[in-house]
Formats: C-alpha cells, sequence, structure tokens
C-alpha cells in the first residue's frame, strides 16, 4: 500500500483504502461506493497546482436537491467502476465533482477518465453526507458502502430490528460498544439506487453512523480512510463471531448489560455518542 503515489492527496489514500475492500472480499465486481467529502482550499489549490489546464465540466442534475452541500468537493467511485482497479486505475475509477446551482447540479472537476458518472447510489451519499456533517460538526467526511459477508449473512438469520442487532454485536465483543456506540440502524430491503432508499437510510443516519442496508451490506460514515475501515472492519468481526455462535446453537453466555455500562463509563471518551439501547 505505502508505493502507491498520485499527485492528489486524497486519492493517494482512497485507492489503497478501496483495494483492501476488494481484498477483505467486501465490494466484488463494481459491488459497493464510496465519496470522501474534501477540504475544499485544498482540493483546489491541489488541482489547480497539478492540472491547470482542466476545466470543470457542464453541470449535470443531481438525483436529490442537496442545498446544504452547495459548493462541496467529492471524491466519489464512478458507477459500474471496480473496486480492485483502484490502484491501477484510479483515474478511472475515481472522480472528483462538485455540487452547484445551489446544491441542484453536480460538476465534474477531474477523473471519471472512461466516461463514468457518479456511482448510482449518489443519492444516498449526499443525503448522508448533509446529515453526518451537520449531526457530526463537520468531522465526517467519509462514506463508504460494501458488501460484508457475515453482516449480510445476519440479515438472514436474524430479526430486522436495530436493537436486536446492535445488542447481538455489542454483546460478542468488549470493544464493540466503545468503536459504535451508536449502533447499527436498519433500512429493510429497498431497491438500490433509489430516492426511496436515500430518504429511509436519512432517517437513519441522524441517529447513527452506520446503516444496515437489509441483505445488501454496510452504509458507514467516519472522519478518514483508517477510521472507516476499522469501524467497518470491527462490525464485520463481531458479525462473524455471532453468525458462529448461532451456528453452534446459540449463545450460553454473553457480555451482559451490566459490563456494557461498566465499558462504557471507562472508555466514555473515546466514544462518539451515548449507547442508546443499554435498557
Amino acid at each position: 500500500m505505502n508505493s502507491f503515489t498520485h499527485p492528489i492527496s486524497f486519492v493517494k489514500e482512497a485507492a489503497p483504502l478501496a483495494h483492501m475492500c476488494w481484498s477483505m472480499g467486501w465490494n466484488e465486481a463494481n459491488g459497493g461506493n464510496f465519496s470522501w467529502r474534501l477540504p475544499r482550499d485544498e482540493i483546489t489549490a491541489i488541482l489547480a497546482r497539478h492540472y491547470p489546464d482542466l476545466a470543470p465540466a457542464e453541470p449535470v442534475a443531481m438525483p436529490i436537491d442537496a442545498p446544504d452541500l452547495e459548493g462541496e468537493i467529492f471524491l466519489v467511485t464512478g458507477s459500474g467502476q471496480f473496486f480492485r482497479h483502484a490502484l491501477e486505475k484510479p483515474n478511472q475509477v475515481f472522480g472528483i465533482v462538485q455540487t452547484v446551482q445551489g446544491g441542484t447540479a453536480w460538476r465534474k472537476l477531474w477523473g471519471f477518465s472512461s466516461g463514468a458518472q457518479p456511482t448510482s447510489e449518489f443519492a444516498t451519499h449526499l443525503a448522508a453526507h448533509a446529515i453526518r456533517k451537520r449531526v457530526s460538526g463537520g468531522r465526517e467526511r467519509m462514506i463508504l458502502h460494501c458488501h460484508p459477508p457475515e453482516f449480510i449473512a445476519l440479515s438472514f438469520l436474524m430479526p430486522l430490528e436495530s436493537r436486536a442487532l446492535t445488542r447481538a454485536l455489542w454483546e460478542k465483543m468488549p470493544e464493540c460498544i466503545v468503536i459504535f456506540p451508536d449502533g447499527v440502524r436498519v433500512v429493510p430491503l429497498l431497491l438500490p439506487g433509489t430516492v426511496e432508499i436515500a430518504e429511509a437510510s436519512a432517517a437513519e443516519l441522524e441517529r447513527s453512523r452506520v446503516i444496515s442496508w437489509s441483505h445488501h451490506g454496510i452504509f458507514a460514515s467516519e472522519e478518514n480512510p483508517d477510521k472507516i475501515f476499522a469501524l467497518v472492519e470491527t462490525v464485520e468481526k463481531a458479525s462473524a463471531i455471532h453468525r458462529r455462535v448461532l451456528s453452534a446453537g446459540g449463545a450460553r453466555q454473553v457480555i451482559d448489560t451490566k459490563m456494557l455500562c461498566q465499558l462504557t463509563e471507562k472508555f466514555g471518551a473515546l466514544m462518539v455518542a451515548k449507547p442508546e439501547f443499554l435498557d
């Protein structure tokens, strides 16, 4: 990973993340998508320095209006692109786009060399960025949607209910309540790439960085590549443990509520939110 280089520092960080997600089995073929809300002054300066002759493309109407994101610049994966190509074809897999015209349109600033457009899930990414930017006070900038197999398997084995899934995962590793105290919010099975799934996800993103798209995958928000990978990695490992417990006939012991409360008290300074499912 350290040998990969690119003139755009954000691509230099994002491409290894995408490739690692593929190597973990989370992003097969063109499955999954990624976006990163970039610091405007920094990315504008980078593009001007390395691509001085590159002019913005014509605006394209966005799938949803996003007035709170007017002028924001995003690094985003293209529709139909493979995460496994991120290191060898970064200028094709990724594009940099800016929201314009009051948040009703986007224009390409860089990338998508094969002619792609932003991911088909761009509507949900926009809704998520607007909400998580507000909820986190601007800290969260990155959205990752991927297909971790153990996590998806649980949506076929457990009730499609946020509290049940969250508690099952919290009770399998002490780190879980510290890493995702806001829990996992479940969105029912909806058609991918639609405004409907964007709206359903938006309601749950008000309360958590982690969304379960039932039978489909995970949708997560965090600050940077390391933190978003760690978040999904922890959820997936806990899911694997829980699935193995279920396959062995169910749990005989769990990390109980008393211990979860003690963990919350001890590590509260590290947690992004107060846990809601401790009752």
